[in-house]
């Protein structure tokens, strides 16, 4: 249904990530396994994509062999944060119209070049010319703190200020796809609009919510952070946000139960024990 937003969404390692950013915590392979159960990934399937995710940097693991924990390495909690900057809604501040440029060393590595190359997209940076890339500088101090990362991570120069014969609003929605991303978001908007709560199934719940939560994920995370002025009376990643939010409140409970149950929450008097989070409770059901 959705040719953007369902991409990859059933990987096992998409599963993986969504299954930690629900959690919230440190996990052991036993209890990574028995949650994505409920997403029918095998154990075998779980092991061998955990390890794989290790060697790669996406995840951070410590411990003996046997009781090792896991949980997603800084760079990949970046981009839950990212996500949920979107999900709390547009920035009060108002844009003075002014634009970051970038010009950058791109790595000769080709694997780190790509990988920049995905940072700076998810940040909203797009390509104007050779190594060149753009975004208006709104939120001003996220976007001059991603400009400065960039640059010590690579090297280069930052411009900011008014563009002579400044990007229209045709030229904005052609390199951002302005018009494709509300289409889909409005999709999306609708779809979860009209999803069933499972009754009484925490195990089924707890598999909607990843479900769902790695759709809106996945296209919120293609957002780039535009003033609203740009998107020019486009107003679908809005109507996305209060979808998912109206559908969080539903099933969050039931699936928390379940979650709870398998992480061993509950002390023997019923209570949920106190315990630290990687990430922030509004991020939960996400992938």
């Amino acid at each position: 249904m959705f040719s953007f937003a369902t991409r990859d969404m059933n990987s096992t390692r998409t599963i993986l990530f969504g299954v930690f950013v629900v959690a919230g915590r440190k996990m052991t392979a036993a209890q990574v396994i028995a949650l994505a159960r409920a997403l029918g990934v095998s154990a075998t399937n779980v092991k061998s994509h955990l390890t794989r995710m290790v060697a790669d940097g996406a995840l951070r693991r410590s411990g003996p062999a046997r009781q090792a924990r896991y949980w997603p390495s800084p760079n990949q909690a970046r981009v839950v944060e990212g996500i949920d900057a979107r999900l709390h809604g547009t920035p009060s501040e108002r844009w003075d119209r002014t634009w970051l440029i970038l010009v950058l060393r791109m790595p000769a590595n080709r694997g780190r070049r790509e990988q920049l190359k995905a940072s700076l997209w998810f940040d909203g940076f797009r390509p104007w010319a050779a190594n060149i890339f753009v975004r208006p500088a709104w939120p001003e101090r996220w976007a001059l703190n991603r400009a400065r990362r960039h640059l010590a991570n690579t090297g280069g120069l930052c411009a900011r200020g008014t563009l002579v014969g400044a990007i229209s609003v045709a030229d904005v929605s052609a390199i951002y796809g302005l018009d494709f991303l509300d289409r889909e978001a409005r999709r999306l908007a609708r779809w979860i609009s009209h999803r069933r709560i499972p009754k009484g199934s925490g195990e089924d719940a707890f598999a909607a919510r990843l479900k769902v939560g790695g759709l809106v994920a996945r296209l919120v995370g293609h957002d780039p952070r535009l003033p609203p002025v740009l998107w020019n009376g486009r107003n679908g990643m809005q109507e996305l946000v209060r979808a998912f939010r109206r559908f969080e409140a539903r099933i969050a409970p039931l699936a928390q139960r379940f979650l709870d149950d398998v992480l061993g929450r509950r002390s023997s008097k019923g209570k949920r024990e106190g315990r630290q989070t990687l990430f922030p409770t509004e991020l939960r059901g996400l992938s």
